[in-house]
């Protein structure tokens, strides 16, 4: 069976060319320079990848006490890597949002081979999934414009793919290559133990297990041996030994990097966990968390899984072949993404991607495998052979319309969701670098492109990278990551030079400190430093 038949190869072709697109149109110009940026909150990991790269340590402010205020660990550590590269401030960007690209590529070919390993009689299948994954709004947004779910999804695809080649034949080296992806994905972020969890129960499960040839699918399926061959490395022929060293190394191994992990974070930054996650869990209930979470899994992602999970479980009812013990591994590795979402409170921009968040979006792929499956067995013997790849491509975008259809309208008219704000706080921090000494110290609220390109001490006004505020109270209702902040604290305590940005109640304080003043630029100064130039932060930067 050609690995890469000509569809996919042109699909491939077809979806590089649309990120190369997707990516130029995020550019801008900066006094005659060509800039590129990444979404705010993967700027915040980019700053500590620049300063580990620059050995001053994995932290946001070089200098001072290291706070985790980033939840990637993995994917920063890739930042740091491209950092070492000599590419300025203005195309590092460019970099990082390539390499996603690639693995948006990668992730597509994993895909088509899960799909084809699962049902290898399935034609239009394959390249249904493939589609649906290639062009799947928020898994391209959020991928390219620098944060790690594109990782994460490639990952857990390559694990899923190699649990399944385990699960029927449990050679020691499929044993090693799951375990060494299983320990970049929970590497990438500590919450894939969720996925990577299921996969291992699954591999625990399956092992050594018979073949449930009765329902025909047989990953990885092969032609029969000889009568009365043996077969050592196939189940029911592979030595206890051999199976206990399969199933317990990707265990061992994955429960050991968790606790390194932890261990590491503990040592380095003080807690167990980032700060991140006291920031959104102290002082606020789990039902708070919960209920925003459904009401923001209602109102923004149902529509993106609700028509491929509705006709995949139709196509479950239906045929008796699709209803096999990977199914509900498929279902599983979607659901607790849905679970986790709802458990979290949801995720900060939803409303404005207008799609399921990242979190969601990492399970996606899972379903779309079991609605091309389902597909193709609707559609089975009822296309000619010549049309067969047109067919599963029609397919694949006619669920797309339905997915993401509005979402990518909405770009080709007004460009990337968050891109003009990104734009603005980039020229705002590259004005601040300009305007400013040093060894002045910012305040943002916005904590990714503003300090990361004024390259300036800077406070965390809502606590990203500040636990003090992260294990406070709020300060209004739930809204993840953006519901805390305590400006005594932050302003009138630790003074800094510049205030960069406004956010919701800030105005009010900041009208009644009299220590501050409002440029015409939107730039509060305190009126004592001097190391500020006053006329020229004064100046329009936009």
């Amino acid at each position: 069976m050609n690995r890469f038949p000509a569809a996919l190869k042109i699909l491939l072709a077809v979806a590089a060319l649309f990120y190369l697109v997707f990516i130029l149109r995020t550019s801008f110009d900066v006094h005659g320079q060509r800039y590129f940026t990444l979404v705010d909150d993967a700027m915040i990991s980019m700053r500590y990848a620049r300063n580990l790269a620059q050995g001053q340590g994995l932290l946001w402010n070089p200098g001072q006490p290291p706070v985790e205020g980033i939840s990637n660990l993995g994917w920063t550590l890739a930042m740091a890597l491209i950092h070492l590269l000599p590419f300025s401030s203005a195309r590092i960007s460019l970099v990082v949002m390539l390499v996603a690209a690639l693995l948006l590529l990668a992730n597509i070919v994993v895909i088509f081979k899960i799909v084809r390993a699962l049902d290898p009689t399935a034609e239009l299948a394959p390249l249904i999934a493939a589609t649906m994954t290639a062009f799947y709004f928020p898994l391209v947004f959020w991928t390219l414009r620098g944060l790690e779910v594109g990782a994460l999804a490639l990952t857990i695809g390559l694990a899923l793919l190699l649990t399944l080649r385990l699960a029927h034949d449990p050679r020691p080296v499929s044993a090693r290559w799951l375990t060494l992806v299983l320990v970049v994905a929970v590497l990438i972020r500590m919450d894939a133990i969720l996925q990577v969890g299921l996969l291992l129960i699954y591999a625990g499960l399956t092992v050594g297990a018979a073949p449930r040839q009765r329902f025909g699918f047989v990953p990885f399926s092969r032609s029969a041996p000889p009568p009365g061959t043996v077969q050592r490395d196939m189940p029911g022929g592979e030595s206890h030994g051999n199976r206990f060293f399969v199933i317990g190394l990707p265990i061992f191994v994955t429960v050991l990097t968790l606790l390194a992990i932890l261990l590491i974070q503990r040592l380095y930054y003080g807690d167990f966990l980032p700060n991140t996650y006291y920031l959104k869990v102290n002082g606020v209930s789990a039902w708070e968390r919960v209920r925003v979470g459904l009401l923001s899994l209602n109102d923004y992602a149902s529509r993106d899984f609700l028509m491929p999970m509705v006709l995949a479980l139709i196509g479950l009812a239906a045929f008796k072949e699709l209803r096999t013990r990977e199914s509900p591994l498929f279902f599983g590795l979607f659901a607790v993404q849905i679970g986790y979402s709802v458990w979290v409170g949801g995720d900060y921009a939803e409303e404005l991607v207008d799609a399921a968040n990242r979190f969601i979006v990492q399970g996606m792929p899972a379903l779309f495998v079991l609605f091309a499956l389902a597909m193709d067995r609707f559609l089975r013997h009822r296309a000619r052979a010549a049309f067969q790849a047109a067919l599963a491509v029609a397919i694949g975008l006619g669920a797309l319309l339905v997915v993401s259809g509005e979402p990518w309208s909405k770009w080709a008219i007004s460009n990337a969701p968050m891109l003009r704000t990104d734009i603005q706080r980039t020229k705002l921090g590259l004005h601040i670098q300009a305007h400013t000494d040093p060894r002045a110290v910012i305040a943002v609220h916005a904590a990714g492109q503003i300090p990361y390109f004024a390259d300036r001490t800077s406070i965390d006004l809502l606590g990203k990278n500040d636990p003090v505020i992260a294990k406070g109270p709020p300060a209004t209702g739930f809204a993840p990551g953006h519901n805390k902040w305590n400006y005594e604290y932050s302003i009138l305590q630790l003074k800094p030079d510049v205030i960069a940005d406004n956010f919701n109640r800030f105005p009010a304080f900041i009208d009644s400190v009299p220590q501050y003043q409002r440029l015409s630029s939107g730039i509060y100064v305190r009126v004592d430093s001097s190391l500020v130039d006053v006329d020229g932060l004064s100046a329009d930067y936009k």
